[in-house]
């Protein structure tokens, strides 16, 4: 290789806490703690192939909480948040004498959600408080990778369902937002001469002390502004009590009850079904994206590994349905170029270069599904039975016949390796032979015998793949096949995880001596700080909490340290932490590695709570 290409990540220069919520069709991405103000609103779109966000301008909210005392302008203080059922945004503050409380919810299987504002007179003298919602839409962008501005955003007044639309796209739709309030009270809407569309809605009581008044704010996105507006209606006919508890009785059926890390479980776990999954505005299917969060530097796109190692035991975990429909979605969209970097929503090429651990992903997904679920009938179906066929196929096209390995030309953090065959990625390749070799024994057409083609692999692996490290025998992590090695790990594709996918047993001595030097001096790229330690790789220099997650499925030498310490990204997955104060450092709001981080709490510590008679 005459020059190493990495496309790094860039680090955050400031932190700062943003509050995340959404379903299936809707996301708040930047939910602000100070203000409850909501940054954008944004959806998928299949014929975008990316997200669209309504966006505010100027350091002003897309949509944001307002109150008045006596005609005048009374802002939100002493603002405290907490989450129902780790998901669901609550907030308490005051205005002024006005104590208000709030809560965000976005029903699951809605185009919608309810922004419910409830204000109370905490003062001693009677008032007039009105309290509503200012809309700041500046326009509307599309999002993969980075955000291109499509447009300004319409907004008008739709007297036949009482809600204000923001509309994008002009002869063509694109999306559209609609908001109404309880009661279908209008608002008052502007256009400033920077063509910024704002609008400004709300509600006016008389209150004694102690009174209080509740408005509801039901929004909805569609393709277009009929559609939006007529859901605000179907939203408002069933009513914000309603949905509420339609969904935290949703939430609270899939709770992880676990006594240890129960938060933070259980964050991630919503956090990753919806955010790292969706529904298309424009056509209602299911896509699986890497975030759909533009915090995210790579969001709104399709990465194999992502979505099927990291994502889906998540899902998994949330749903089975989901997670079969997910299952199909995949085999049936994104075959055609498994294996190769990154993908758009609908299967098309988005980032070349072929990644063997993304191509065995696809097998080990199906793999753990069957496990948990026993539905054979999903083998059945004929884009299963006929993806299995080409997938297999694929695999065995990257078979080296002279060294018996299978090769890659990126590793797991999508970089170039220094040699073509990883340890790491054949082990996986090794392990989707024998999850084939077991389904052709139960009447599985293949080309090739799967159980000899895994039994070749695993005996080259062992004869290639085992060198001398400082500590004893040791898996390389990568090799050319003619003595020449390099001793590394990188967490989004860890030696760390042999045991976890069944390659070894944790108390094989060559995976002790491995796991041993990646926790040592000898790795450069360990950092064994005061307060944060960890692995981190020469794509992102900083302690991947990637790494502290295969650390718990692997032999749990951090103890779960990594976890109590490091803040990460106010509570959410990220890439990479600081190693000091334990914030994100790069890779914000990382939701397909959030579903990871669910499942390695619910498989450890679930298990601990099973044996211990809980």
């Amino acid at each position: 290789m005459s020059e190493e290409i990495l496309t790094v990540p860039v680090a955050a220069k400031a932190y700062k806490t943003w509050l995340v919520h959404g379903n299936e069709y809707l996301s708040f991405p930047d939910i602000d703690p100070q203000d409850a103000g909501l940054g954008s609103v944004n959806v998928l779109h299949m014929g975008a192939l990316s997200l669209l966000e309504f966006t505010g301008k100027g350091g002003k909210a897309l949509l944001a909480p307002y109150c008045k005392i006596n005609g005048q302008d009374v802002p939100l203080k002493k603002m405290i948040w907490s989450s129902r059922f780790f998901w669901l945004p609550v907030f308490s503050g005051q205005a002024g004498v006005l104590a208000v409380r709030g809560k965000i919810f976005a029903p699951p299987g809605h185009r919608g959600a309810v922004y419910l504002l409830e204000v109370r007179n905490a003062g001693g003298e009677p008032l007039t408080a009105e309290a509503g919602f200012k809309v700041c839409c500046a326009g509307v962008s599309r999002r993969i990778f980075r955000t291109v501005p499509v447009g300004r955003c319409r907004m008008e007044w739709d007297e036949w369902t009482k809600s204000l639309v923001l509309l994008a796209g002009r002869e063509v739709p694109l999306a559209a937002l609609a908001l109404s309030l309880e009661g279908g009270r209008p608002w008052c809407c502007t256009v400033t001469a920077g063509k910024t569309a704002e609008a400004r809605g709300g509600m006016t009581v008389e209150l004694a002390p102690g009174e209080s008044f509740t408005l509801p704010l039901y929004l909805a996105v569609n393709i277009e502004g009929s559609g939006a507006a007529t859901t605000t209606v179907d939203l408002r006919r069933r009513g914000a009590q309603v949905l509420l508890a339609a969904t935290e009785g949703w939430l609270a059926a899939r709770v992880l009850p676990l006594q240890r890390f129960r938060a933070l479980a259980n964050r991630n776990l919503f956090f990753n079904y919806f955010f790292a999954l969706g529904r298309t505005v424009d056509t209602d299917q299911l896509a699986a994206v890497t975030s759909r969060s533009p915090r995210y530097y790579v969001s709104a796109a399709f990465w194999g590994r992502d979505c099927l190692l990291w994502s889906f035991p998540g899902v998994l975990l949330a749903d089975r349905k989901t997670a079969r429909e997910l299952l199909l979605t995949v085999f049936s969209r994104h075959l055609e170029r498994a294996g190769e970097h990154a993908h758009y929503i609908n299967g098309v090429l988005l980032y070349p270069g072929f990644e063997l651990d993304q191509l065995a992903a696809y097998f080990l997904a199906l793999k753990i599904y069957l496990q948990q679920t026993g539905d054979i009938s999903l083998l059945r179906e004929n884009t299963m039975e006929d993806g299995l066929v080409t997938a297999a196929g694929k695999l065995l096209a990257a078979r080296d016949r002279e060294t018996g390995l299978y090769a890659t030309f990126l590793d797991p953090s999508d970089d170039q390796p220094s040699y073509p065959f990883l340890v790491y990625d054949n082990a996986l390749a090794e392990r989707a032979l024998s999850f084939l070799a077991g389904l052709q024994e139960n009447g599985l057409t293949f080309p090739q015998r799967m159980t000899l083609m895994a039994g070749d692999l695993r005996a080259a692996i062992l004869r290639h793949g085992v060198v001398d490290g400082p500590f004893g025998p040791m898996f390389a992590w990568a090799v050319n096949g003619k003595g020449n090695y390099e001793l590394y790990d990188n967490p989004p594709g860890s030696l760390q995880l042999l045991p976890h996918y069944g390659f070894c047993t944790k108390d094989d001595l060559v995976f002790l001596n491995t796991v041993r030097w990646i926790h040592s001096r000898h790795n450069p790229f360990f950092a064994a700080g005061r307060n944060i330690s960890g692995a981190a790789s020469r794509h992102a220099s900083n302690p991947w909490p990637l790494h502290a997650v295969n650390d718990l499925l692997a032999l749990n030498l951090g103890q779960e340290k990594f976890f109590r310490r490091a803040v990460m990204d106010s509570g959410y997955f990220c890439e990479t932490v600081e190693p000091v104060n334990g914030r994100a450092s790069t890779g914000q709001a990382f939701a397909s590695g959030a579903g990871f981080l669910a499942f390695a709490l619910w498989h450890t510590l679930g298990r601990e709570m099973k044996a211990g008679g809980e």
